[in-house]
């Protein structure tokens, strides 16, 4: 029987790293690395969602949402009224755009990256998608649903069929 007070730095780790590869195998990675990204979550009165045949209008007053008025900037609203959760991105020269927050491939969220003009997950397969959703990696995954927006003055209007 081993002395369990002397473990050395090696058994250690190795115990640890199996352990976490285990966990892996089991998907626990989901548990463990990050599904949540830093894009921040705007609240009523900052929109206001109105629905009519089955269609759903998410209504973004910009002076509440400052976060967006800077290029390269993205809010997320996660509304029990809608059922997806939704990233929207100031993609500059007065675009918008509204795309489903869900990776395709593990349903982590995905995050807006100006600098690269994509919206990246922020799980361990940081799968890469174009600012119209489409993936654009190796891994062939499922477009990220996409969402019209219109912009009339300092309202944003994003479409949303139920």
């Amino acid at each position: 029987m081993k002395d369990t007070d002397n473990v050395s730095r090696r058994e250690f780790l190795t115990t640890t790293a199996v352990a976490g590869v285990c966990l892996c195998g089991l998907n626990g990675c989901n548990l463990i690395l990050p599904q949540t990204g830093d894009t921040p979550q705007i609240h009523p009165p900052a929109y206001e969602i109105t629905k009519s045949n089955g269609k759903f209008e998410i209504i973004i007053d910009i002076g509440k949402a400052p976060d967006l008025l800077a290029v390269g900037k993205a809010v997320k609203i996660i509304d029990p009224q809608i059922n997806d959760r939704i990233i929207v991105a100031n993609l500059g020269d007065d675009v918008f755009k509204a795309l489903s927050i869900h990776c395709t491939h593990n349903g982590a969220e995905v995050e807006y990256n100006h600098e690269r003009k994509i919206f990246k997950c922020v799980s361990y397969n940081r799968a890469e998608f174009s600012k119209d959703g489409r993936s654009i990696d190796s891994m062939n995954l499922k477009a990220l649903p996409s969402y019209s927006v219109l912009r009339q003055d300092d309202k944003l209007t994003v479409s949303y069929a139920a």
